[in-house]
């Protein structure tokens, strides 16, 4: 889980603007897909109502059909008279969606009607009969004269009679899906259809492949079959989600809420995100051996301008990058790490060198660790170091602890004491720069007061501040402390902190922060 969380907050460091905009677009999108599911479960609600509807009408239409086939059949005095015309204009006026009785004879000819009177030629019509799965005989499209307009008309028939379905009920049944099945004996018959005839065999394959009601996603479209049990008609529409743009507002209007509520997200996220990007939120897995690239650079005795021993410089290594002190300072304190770095530096430096630097053969040599002022916790220190350094099973480093000057408060003053009656020895970094004075790096009693690099850097130049090295010195003899030079980038610098007083020095002229191979192969050319 930890390298999972680490892995995903060095994405985002890596690439802030791709978590941004693509949280933002995951968001629009997320809501784009809720708009499109809301709009076509809308329409999908209205055309499976508008099927319903026309379902039911249907169903009304056949059952009065087929009852009043069923009454008409069971009477033996059916004929064409005046008389039997205006009986059969009675029944007619008793129904709600038909609008003409016929009469047949045996040859299924017609030869009167309630609107036509009686033919003096029987009609036979060459339209073939559909025979539903229900049994009941149709034929449809017929074309008839009603009320002065011809139309296709719907017919139901038995033998003897048949009745004309009224075209208002038929229209309001056609115009409510794109086809309209009957559902035959021999499988799904066009009633109606309002699509491409290329499309009809696809869509009666699927069609009449179904036993209910069903709602299918086609790619940028759905399409909604109907069927009731026992009815024999199927409504079959499809709609693409360009129609329903074009049709519904609601659509239009949920896409323009989402880019503004995408909008609005990428506004409110960038700062979250930039700050997951930062080192800070990743410090905590960089501080350990894996990441922690240690140089070592060369401290000198000034007298004899050999080396003494070696400061500990540790950088931080994130796949390629480097992070150097002042980038990964700030993380660290803002982290609270200060102790965990402290700590794996301290061991990991005392392991390297154990293992690559050759044993001296007289003299001890010096490794300086800096430390974070709440790192300084002789409790915790003490074992941490005596277990390094038993471990590496080296009696010949003396290991050197660097404080801050502006760190030093009386707070340090009894961890430094039990630091210093361990054996360990403590020096005050980049003293000069800090607010302390006489009676503070007394009380600390160091064992070495490390010049900051900028008085040396101003030494040359007969400055105020250069002239302040002499002062630096005084005190070191009179705590008993000697003096390191850092910055310390000419030859001529060191004749001159020699000529001060100063015992040791360091920097670019003497040697450069190296890793720990060549830290190695430096120091043997001194052998």
């Amino acid at each position: 889980m930890n390298k999972v969380h680490y892995w995903l907050l060095l994405k985002i460091a890596e690439m802030p603007k791709v978590f941004i905009y693509g949280i933002g677009l995951v968001i629009a999108l997320a809501l784009m897909l809720g708009a499109i599911v809301t709009a076509v479960w809308l329409d999908q609600s209205r055309i499976a109502q508008r099927h319903d509807t026309a379902l039911r009408i249907f169903q009304s239409v056949t059952a009065e059909g087929v009852d009043l086939l069923n009454q008409l059949a069971g009477q033996d005095d059916l004929n064409c008279s005046d008389r039997g015309l205006v009986s059969l204009n009675a029944h007619l006026l008793g129904t709600r969606y038909l609008r003409e009785i016929g009469l047949l004879d045996h040859e299924r000819r017609l030869i009167c009607s309630t609107s036509l009177g009686l033919l003096s030629v029987p009609i036979k019509g060459n339209y073939p009969v559909q025979i539903t799965r229900s049994g009941v005989e149709m034929l449809v499209n017929v074309p008839l004269t009603m009320a002065g307009k011809k139309q296709a008309a719907t017919i139901i028939q038995r033998p003897r009679v048949n009745v004309v379905i009224s075209p208002f009920a038929t229209d309001d049944l056609y115009t409510s899906s794109d086809v309209v099945w009957l559902s035959t004996t021999d499988g799904l018959f066009v009633l109606h259809t309002r699509v491409d005839s290329k499309k009809i065999p696809r869509m009666k394959a699927r069609a009449e492949r179904l036993t209910s009601s069903r709602f299918l996603w086609r790619g940028l479209s759905y399409e909604l079959v109907s069927m009731t049990p026992g009815l024999d008609v199927v409504l079959q529409t499809q709609r693409s989600l360009l129609n329903i743009a074009r049709q519904d507002l609601l659509l239009l209007a949920l896409f323009a809420g989402t880019l503004l509520i995408a909008v609005l997200t990428v506004g409110t996220i960038t700062p979250y995100v930039l700050r997951l990007s930062g080192l800070v939120k990743r410090i905590g897995f960089l501080c350990d051996d894996a990441h922690l690239m240690l140089l070592y650079q060369p401290v000198f005795d000034l007298q004899t301008m050999r080396p003494m021993g070696c400061e500990v410089l540790a950088r931080l290594k994130e796949k390629d990058k480097i992070w150097s002190p002042d980038q990964m300072i700030p993380a660290i304190v803002d982290a609270e790490l200060e102790r965990r770095f402290d700590h794996a530096v301290m061991r990991k430096a005392i392991r390297e060198l154990a293992v690559h630097f050759p044993r001296r053969e007289e003299g001890k040599f010096s490794i300086a660790l800096n430390c974070f002022p709440k790192s300084i916790d002789a409790n915790r220190l003490v074992p941490l170091l005596k277990n390094a350094l038993q471990a590496s099973e080296r009696d010949d480093f003396e290991i050197c602890i660097e404080v801050t000057e502006h760190s030093l408060s009386s707070e340090l003053i009894g961890d430094v004491q039990q630091l210093k009656s361990q054996g360990f020895l403590i020096a005050v970094d980049d003293f000069g720069t800090g607010y302390s004075n006489l009676k503070s790096v007394t009380q600390l009693s160091p064992d070495l007061l490390k010049i900051d690099g900028s008085f040396v850097y101003e030494l040359e130049g007969d400055t105020v501040r250069s002239n302040l090295i002499p002062e630096i010195v005084r005190i070191a003899i009179a705590v008993n402390a000697q003096t390191v030079a850092e910055g310390i980038e000419k030859m001529e610098q060191v004749e001159l902190l020699r000529a001060e007083g100063v015992r040791y020095g360091q920097g670019y002229a003497l040697g450069r922060p190296m890793d720990v191979a060549a830290f190695v192969v430096f120091m043997t050319s001194f052998q």
